[in-house]
């Protein structure tokens, strides 16, 4: 099964990244000033499915209960570049051939095995040879240089920005004690985590809460908080008001809450770090779906009045999109894209051998508001295509579109990434360009791949921009490759009591590392 970490539900996505607040850059040091002691009430909208194996399939929110406790190798600052982590420092060779990680000295892992060459390669190397994972494929090899150095070379002499930005933030490449990776059976591993972080992982209770101490050793000085406590609430209102009661110290918001809270005197936070640029995906690459016409595709797109949906569902705090980079840098403004045109969708629906209409299967995961779909479907029908939506679970939904899966017939529901600090190749390969390895059903034109492979080996930034912005445009304009539709920035608010949270800072990799309460 693939990468089941790309394929849930947005907004438990965007509950993930607001606990687990991936960012980068700045000093090290441990800040002064916080204050000891007091436990911190965080939430997740989702269960665990996998804590601490890499080499398993992982579920939508895994990777935020993971992170108080392993650390990257690198981190991703606000301007986008790569700064040191637990390796202080890197060299990328003059050729792109290779990058070089030089590590730290003074880190270990919670239960006594030394972070060192060998266990940074035992990491990499499992991303190198995942079955599951797509980021590392471009790294021919990883290689131990001393007792603190590696070296990654990269397939062919070929430098890669998405295996080097994984290095800073994916899940599967972060530094796990290797101890626990070989000689604990993948059950055990699932529900335990072992890493270099400011947390460790000291209770697990499915359905219910995970509980983290401060790591009284860690490398960069102990945390303030005596701890962390991750409660699963599955609805959200329950959350909500757990949140109102002071039970839970920070909030997910959900768009529609969020006039809610600001007239009851709660702060809003607002990101676009990473967001969640909604989106169907056609059966294009099957010879014999209707999707496979280009000019089907297009006329679903005009039937979409994005605008009215953005005005409906977001409660004025999504932005419209036609294209996978809907942000700057990489968002090209001459995408023309597909205007809401109910007689263009008709006029190309009749050249395409439909004069009477369409019939159009949507698979959706079950665990996902109707909401968006039920206004597509209505905006449609105006359109004669009738949208049937199929619940499936994540489970069967995986099935479908993973490499060796089985494929579907029709439209998915999904999403491309995009964000200010999302590197655009891990955007493309965990999405629209991934050489088939998931979103089977949907084609992959040759112009793409080669100027998605061309972008993610440029070391030029100006030549990578121009580059991704292409590729931007023609999915939409030339090709119609993904139906975007709009994006929420992610909302958040924390309680007036907490204080030392560096959201949009850019300086911890794990926000909360050193919060504490007032």
């Amino acid at each position: 099964m693939k990468k089941l970490f790309f394929i849930s539900l947005a907004v438990i996505m965007i509950l993930s990244i607001a606990l687990s607040g991936c960012g980068g850059g700045g000093e090290l040091n441990k800040p002064g000033g916080g204050k000891e002691g007091g436990r911190l009430q965080l939430y997740a909208s989702a269960n665990v499915a996998n804590l601490g194996d890499p080499e398993q399939t992982a579920g939508p929110s895994d990777a935020a209960f993971s992170f108080p406790v392993v650390e990257p190798l690198l981190i991703v600052g606000a301007d986008g570049t790569l700064k040191g982590w637990l390796a202080e420092s890197y060299v990328i060779a003059d050729d792109g051939s290779s990058i070089t990680l030089n590590l730290r000295h003074d880190v270990s892992f919670t239960d006594g095995t030394p972070f060192n060459a060998e266990a940074a390669k035992y990491n990499l190397d499992n991303g190198i040879n995942s079955t599951m994972w797509p980021n590392m494929k471009s790294v021919e090899e990883c290689v131990i240089v001393d007792e603190f150095t590696v070296r990654l070379d990269f397939v062919d002499g070929k430098f890669d920005w998405g295996a080097a930005k994984s290095l800073a933030s994916f899940w599967s490449v972060m530094m796990f004690s290797p101890t626990v990776l070989k000689t604990q059976a993948p059950e055990y591993k699932m529900t335990h985590v072992v890493g270099t972080g400011p947390y460790m992982l000291t209770s697990y209770e499915r359905d219910q809460k995970l509980s983290y101490d401060a790591n009284p050793n860690y490398w960069r000085g102990k945390p303030y908080l005596d701890g962390i406590d991750y409660n699963i609430i599955p609805d959200p209102t329950v959350a909500l008001l757990a949140y109102k009661g002071g039970d839970i110290d920070v909030l997910g918001v959900q768009a529609k809450d969020a006039q809610g809270l600001i007239d009851e005197g709660f702060q809003i936070v607002t990101s676009t770090d990473m967001v969640f640029n909604m989106c169907i995906i056609p059966s294009s690459k099957n010879p014999d779906s209707p999707l496979a016409d280009i000019r089907v595709r297009q006329a679903v797109e005009y039937a979409i009045d994005k605008q009215a949906l953005v005005e409906g569902l977001t409660y004025g705090y999504g932005v419209a999109t036609n294209q996978e980079f809907c942000l700057a840098p990489f968002m090209d403004e001459t995408c023309v894209g597909y205007p809401y045109d109910l007689q263009a969708s008709a006029t190309l629906l009749d050249e395409a051998g439909y004069p009477n209409g369409i019939t159009i299967d949507c698979y959706q995961v079950d665990v996902m508001p109707d909401d968006l779909g039920l206004a597509m479907q209505d905006q449609l029908k105006k359109a004669n295509i009738t949208f049937n939506i199929k619940k499936v679970s994540i489970i069967q939904f995986t099935k479908m579109i993973g490499g060796g899966g089985d494929g579907w017939e029709g439209y998915v529901f999904s999403y491309g990434f995009p964000g200010s600090t999302v590197d655009p190749a891990s955007t493309i390969l965990n999405g629209p360009l991934n050489f088939n390895t998931t979103w089977i059903s949907c084609a992959q034109p040759d112009e793409l791949l080669t100027l998605s492979t061309q972008a993610a080996q440029e070391l030029d930034q100006t030549q990578r921009t121009a580059i991704y912005k292409e590729i931007s445009r023609l999915m939409t304009d030339k090709y119609c490759m993904w139906t975007f539709m709009y994006y929420t920035p992610s909302l958040t608010s924390l309680s007036s009591h907490l204080k030392g949270v560096s959201i949009g800072e850019y300086t911890e990799f794990f926000v909360y590392t050193y919060a504490y309460k007032e």
